[in-house]
């Protein structure tokens, strides 16, 4: 064996001995190319470089709730124009009683609830999105049904135009009752509020 194998035997000898006492690595052995040797056991070359990664957008944010609609209110006998060119009044709030016209119908006390809606702006406006609901200030609801001919807004509502949409509610009792009812004539639209109290 030649002078510089001997050498280059010591050498790897030295690097294993560092390697398993995880001191530093070894330097170049001799005669070798700086750029291309490695430590044994690593694989990794001298020039050789840490993955990049990509940082996360700044200010980034999760999902937002949708703003509240706006809200106009009024009496229960009085008209309420709203920004969107539309009007909304409640023809009539009346209390009465329905009878279960299929299963899953219950029978008892209900508040019927005559809207309009008339399109006094330039454009055609679908109401088939309309939502109309009933309150009470202690916290009662009414109860959609669609026993007793309740007959929802639907359709396009052309401008001069007017719809009409027959609601009915089942709240017991129903008369005497103090009562918020909400007019949403299109999904994202501002609100029609009416208060007053049923005969």
């Amino acid at each position: 064996m030649n002078t510089r194998a001997r050498i280059r035997g010591r050498w790897w000898a030295a690097c294993a001995v560092a390697a398993l006492l995880g001191t530093a690595g070894c330097v170049a052995a001799p005669g070798a190319d700086p750029q291309t040797s490695a430590t044994p056991g690593t694989g990794d070359t001298a020039s050789s470089s840490s993955p990049s990664t990509t940082p996360a957008p700044a200010g980034s944010v999760g999902p937002t709730e949708q703003p509240p609609l706006p809200i106009v209110e009024g009496p229960l006998d009085e008209r309420i124009e709203l920004s969107t060119g539309f009007v909304v009044e409640l023809d009539s709030v009346t209390a009465t009683a329905v009878e279960a016209e299929t299963p899953g119908d219950v029978s008892g006390p209900a508040v019927e609830v005559v809207v309009t809606v008339t399109n006094d702006s330039t454009e055609t406006q679908s109401v088939d999105s309309a939502v109309v609901t009933l309150e009470t200030p202690d916290g009662d609801l009414g109860i959609p049904t669609l026993a007793g001919g309740a007959d929802h807004l639907a359709g396009d509502v052309a401008p001069r135009a007017s719809a009409e949409g027959r609601y009915l509610f089942m709240l017991d009792p129903a008369e005497g009752r103090d009562l918020t009812i909400s007019v949403n004539y299109a999904a994202g639209e501002p609100v029609a509020q009416f208060t007053g109290r049923t005969p």
